[in-house]
């Protein structure tokens, strides 16, 4: 590993995914040719095995290659499932660098450890693909996290993402077309490149700070004078994980699970301003049902109007008013012009998404994850899903919102709590959309 590229050089890096393209490609051609015979399980087990392959591959480099596993649920429908399942093993295997080439990354920063930290742990606390974090303490005696990105990750983000797409789009099992496919991966690069730039986090929690109208929702304070662009250091807000927080009573279970659905709830509805890493690392809670938030690098501001699109959209089907969520579809950009004219064939699939994902949500006053099968009902909707997939494209302003609402649901199913859904739900939807104030430009 070196410093231009974080986990190996920059040609050796390149010949790594060229590699990788050129297995994709070489097993394409076999699943082309096997599809001419009878044999769906030959046809898994080989989208399987080219899941794996990528998983091995990206798995040895960081920054953008790695980080499509994070990414893993941003590409279902445009991938096949079992190479998404593979990809998703990607999220566990980020493995921390050693100290010594952390320290002269935070000394070019900001000067000698010694002049600001009282200590700092050489064992990181934790490692992600973007970076890795330390505990430390100031000589004025507040515990911080030192938050330092890899080496020559923000420069290779481009490259690796555009190796990316040659090998998905080789692979030959997309199932939207090569547009959309550039679509969502232009969003994702826009927030790698902001998630690469500690500079931008700091913004970004500075916005989240102005937002106090979710009581119990706390965030860290950045130590401004030792934050730049590839060191962010952070006050400590130690708290239980959620590998903790299932343990806990159902009291306390539902407590945390109502902040967890206000928050979600005003983000997507109100303030349009996601939180959209819905890691569960990325969440601490404490006790009352408050919860800290960590990780402020990948944000998404929905535009004010899409924001309003959301809530007029959600209406619509809670009204199963078919007409209206079809137009409001068009509008958005997410059906093809095919599609666009197709209400009456989409129509079925309106009405077994709509049964699927509300309809227990809408006959009862409250919601009880810890009975909830929506994935399972979703999943036995996949063969007419398919059968339309053509009709729809992706919308890039929406991914993260998905994203974000798919991390929560799995929180909220593993807390197994009761929560008064339609309630909140009308609550939110009776007040106005309210964005967040953006800072002009990132902080120094």
């Amino acid at each position: 590993m070196n410093d231009e590229s974080g986990t190996q050089t920059g040609g050796r890096r390149g010949r790594t995914l060229l590699g990788l393209g050129m297995r994709t490609a070489a097993r394409s051609a076999w699943m082309g040719a096997r599809a001419l015979l009878p044999g769906e399980s030959d046809r898994a087990a080989a989208l399987q095995a080219l899941g794996a392959d990528w998983v091995r591959t990206l798995g040895q480099l960081k920054g953008a290659a790695m980080k499509l596993g994070q990414f893993a649920s941003l590409l279902r429908g445009v991938l096949p499932d079992p190479v998404v399942d593979q990809l998703e093993a990607l999220q566990q295997q980020a493995e921390p660098l050693p100290f010594d080439r952390i320290q002269p990354i935070v000394e070019d920063q900001i000067g000698p450890l010694d002049a600001h930290f009282e200590w700092i742990e050489p064992q990181a606390l934790a490692a992600a693909s973007m970076g890795q974090v330390h505990r430390a303490r100031l000589h004025d005696g507040r515990a911080v996290v030192v938050k330092v990105r890899y080496p020559g990750v923000r420069a290779a983000i481009d490259d690796d993402l555009r190796q990316l797409a040659r090998i998905i789009k080789s692979a030959r099992v997309l199932q939207i077309d090569a547009a959309s496919l550039d679509g969502s991966l232009a969003e994702i690069r826009a927030r790698l490149h902001e998630e690469a730039d500690y500079r931008i986090e700091r913004q970004n929690l500075a916005r989240f700070s102005a937002d106090t109208r979710v009581p119990g929702v706390h965030l860290p304070e950045a130590i401004d004078a030792l934050s730049g662009e590839s060191v962010l250091v952070l006050t400590e807000h130690p708290a239980r994980r959620l590998s903790d927080a299932v343990q806990a009573s159902p009291i306390e279970r539902e407590q945390w699970a109502l902040t967890l659905s206000r928050w979600l709830l005003h983000q997507l509805l109100t303030t349009g301003l996601i939180h959209a890493d819905p890691n569960p690392g990325n969440f601490g809670f404490l006790p009352n049902g408050e919860l800290v938030l960590y990780d402020f690098g990948c944000i998404k501001a929905l535009p004010p109007g899409l924001v309003e699109q959301l809530r007029v959209g959600l209406q619509h089907g809670i009204a199963s008013d078919w007409s209206e969520l079809h137009a409001l579809l068009i509008e958005l950009g997410a059906l093809t012009p095919s599609g666009a004219q197709r209400l009456d064939a989409l129509r079925p699939l309106y009405e077994a998404t709509h049964e699927a994902a509300l309809g227990r949500l809408l006959a009862e006053p409250d919601y009880d994850f810890g009975q909830d099968e929506i994935h399972e009902r979703m999943r036995a909707l996949a063969p007419l899903h398919f059968r339309h997939i053509r009709d729809f494209r992706s919308v890039p302003d929406l991914l993260f919102a998905g994203r974000t609402l798919s991390g929560y649901y799995w929180m909220l199913r593993q807390l197994e709590a009761t929560v008064p859904l339609r309630a909140l739900l009308d609550e939110t939807l009776s007040q106005a959309v309210q964005p967040v104030r953006v800072p002009a430009t990132p902080p120094a």
